[in-house]
């Protein structure tokens, strides 16, 4: 019997925290059997804690933000550099002496895109460094409404008869 009781308790518990989530690089969330799940089956999953519903979908504007930031940054920083590096404007200034020679001028390309897409790279590490962690504090807040509303409900009554006397635990 006192097995039984151990393996019922065991259960009981393991089953109590199967649906806990973890948070692992790349903003990917998993299950309890080490399954992706994906942003709106995480959504549907914390419906009834609105906290940690709104600090997910901020973590998630974060992310997205911050992709926005990296991405059209490099995109400025590579289309700026490689017109810059292969194309000069050239114009014709002069024909000294009897017109058969010009003389050419060439101006170097504006790197002000390059530069602005530099800045944009580096505005968008505190921002997906930060959506990390509201994901984080999310999924923090929804396991912990779930250990709090799993808990256990043992019930111990005493039993006793003319001949004999126990415990009745319920679970």
């Amino acid at each position: 019997m006192k097995k039984i009781i151990t393996a019922v308790f065991l259960i009981i518990t393991a089953t109590g925290f199967s649906q806990q989530l973890t948070y692992r690089t790349g903003g990917n969330v998993y299950n309890a059997e080490n399954k992706k799940i994906n942003p709106m089956e995480v959504r549907a999953l914390m419906a009834n804690n609105n906290e940690a519903l709104s600090l997910y979908n901020a973590g998630r504007n974060k992310k997205t933000w911050g992709n926005v930031l990296l991405y059209g940054g490099s995109a400025l920083v590579v289309a700026n550099l490689l017109v810059g590096l292969t194309k000069d404007e050239k114009y014709v200034t002069t024909y000294p002496g009897n017109g058969y020679y010009p003389s050419v001028q060439a101006e170097r390309t504006s790197f002000t895109a390059a530069i602005i897409g530099g800045a944009m790279i580096l505005g968008s590490i505190p921002v997906k460094i930060g959506y990390a962690r509201k994901v984080k504090s999310a999924l923090t807040k929804y396991n912990d409404g779930l250990a709090e509303n799993n808990q256990p409900a043992y019930k111990t009554t005493l039993v006793a008869s003319g001949n004999q006397i126990g415990i009745k635990i319920e679970f």
